[in-house]
């Protein structure tokens, strides 16, 4: 299980190194601050995907706004 910190940090490493176009899925745990493509299932049977590209962009976004 990963706890929220270690999503954290892990987001953080995806976001320095996947390219543009890259899909991130997780099973079970979502991204904290991301916001999914897509995600199917629910509870423990939850699988959540990522387009880094779309993550970047919210996240840019949610920045400029503060």
């Amino acid at each position: 299980m990963l706890f929220d910190w270690q999503m954290e940090a892990l987001s953080d490493k995806l976001l320095k190194e996947l390219p543009d176009g890259a899909l991130v899925v997780s099973c079970q745990f979502p991204v904290p601050q991301w916001t999914p493509q897509s995600s199917i299932g629910s509870a423990l049977d939850q699988t959540f995907a990522y387009d880094i590209s779309a993550v970047r962009e919210s996240l840019k976004n949610s920045t400029d706004t503060k």
